[in-house]
C-alpha cells in the first residue's frame, strides 16, 4: 500500500464499517512503516483493482494485525482468508512469536475466519470500539506462530 492508494483504501474502509479509519490514521501506518499491503484483483482487461487491505505492525517477538478490509462485493470470495494468511507469513518472516488482533463480539464472519486459521481469545478490552450506544467490548485474540 502506498498513499496513491489511500482514496481507494478509505473508500473501501468508510463503506465497510461503521466506525470507520481516517485517512490520516491510514497515513500513519505508512509514516510508521507498519506492514500496509492492499490485494488486487489481477490478470483482467482492466486495470487493477484493489479487493482488500490488511496492515500489520510487528515490534520485537510479537505482530499486530491492526486492519483488515475487503470490499462488500468482493466478500465471501476467500479474499479476507488470502490477506491474514499473506500476513501472518510476513510476521513468520519478521520474526515473530504470537499474532494479537481485537474483533468485535458481534463480528461472526470474521470471528470465523480467525477461528479457522487458530486464533484464540485470550482477553476481552471493555469498552474498545465505539458504538452507536456508547462502547463496545472488543475480544483479544492471539495466534501462535512457532509452533506453541
Amino acid at each position: 500500500m502506498g498513499r496513491l492508494d489511500l482514496d481507494t483504501v478509505v473508500k473501501i474502509e468508510t463503506e465497510s464499517y461503521e466506525f470507520p479509519w481516517l485517512r490520516r490514521t491510514f497515513d500513519d501506518c505508512l509514516t510508521a512503516s507498519y506492514e500496509c499491503w492492499i490485494g488486487e484483483l489481477l490478470g483482467r482487461e482492466e486495470p487493477d483493482e484493489i479487493m482488500g487491505y490488511g496492515i500489520l505492525h510487528v515490534s520485537a517477538n510479537e505482530a499486530y494485525l491492526l486492519n483488515i478490509c475487503v470490499k462488500k462485493q468482493s466478500q465471501g470470495c476467500g479474499f479476507g482468508r488470502d490477506i491474514v494468511d499473506y500476513l501472518i507469513d510476513r510476521a513468520k518472516a519478521k520474526r515473530a512469536k504470537t499474532m494479537f488482533l481485537e474483533v468485535r463480539p458481534l463480528n461472526a464472519v470474521a470471528r470465523e475466519l480467525y477461528d479457522s486459521v487458530g486464533f484464540r481469545q485470550i482477553g476481552i478490552r471493555k469498552g474498545y470500539y465505539p458504538a452507536l450506544e456508547g462502547r463496545e467490548d472488543g475480544l483479544v485474540l492471539a495466534l501462535s506462530l512457532d509452533g506453541e
